[in-house]
């Protein structure tokens, strides 16, 4: 049986335990709120940063998207924003291995949900070829705007009551 010298040196042990891991957490909390990850697509022309919740704060153009249509801008806000957050992972473990520890159980379970909440971005399209001969493929159809659905004509009916060529209204 343990006597009371053991029990307390348990207890102080166990108490200094928690006081350690809870500042490490602390300091862990600190940098995650530090995070600002900024990421660029289209050479640049389109820049945005997300900040330690994965959410954009900042989005930045150059003149060079005047050269684009308003959907590749978006799609390449899109696309920034998706290289950015894919990286929030790598940088929530880096941080919890410089204050917690892989080894926590807890600090693991931080990881692998950044992880899952911020997948790997989706792949780069190639550059642009450059301007030349390039081949294009066209339908009929795409020259001509489309055509509204015809509406179906109402039935005819033939045994319509419509008191042949009499007026329903009289004058008297």
């Amino acid at each position: 049986m343990a006597d009371l010298s053991d029990i307390e040196r348990m207890l102080g042990d166990w108490e200094r335990n928690a006081v350690e891991r809870s500042q490490r957490f602390q300091a862990m909390q600190h940098e995650v709120e530090q995070i600002s990850i900024t990421e660029s697509v289209a050479n640049g022309a389109v820049s945005v940063t997300v900040g330690n919740n994965g959410i954009p704060t900042d989005v930045r153009m150059t003149d060079a998207v005047r050269g684009m249509s308003p959907d590749e801008i978006a799609a390449n806000v899109l696309k920034a924003m998706q290289k950015a957050q894919s990286k929030y992972p790598q940088v929530i473990q880096e941080i919890v291995a410089g204050t917690v520890g892989e080894s926590d159980s807890a600090a693991q379970h931080i990881v692998r949900t950044a992880a899952e909440n911020f997948p790997e971005a989706p792949p780069e399209d190639p550059e642009p070829p450059a301007p030349g001969r390039q081949l294009r493929i066209e339908n009929e159809a795409d020259d001509e705007p489309p055509r509204p659905p015809r509406r179906p004509a109402p039935p005819r009916r033939d045994d319509d009551d419509d008191f042949g060529d009499q007026s329903f209204l009289r004058r008297d």
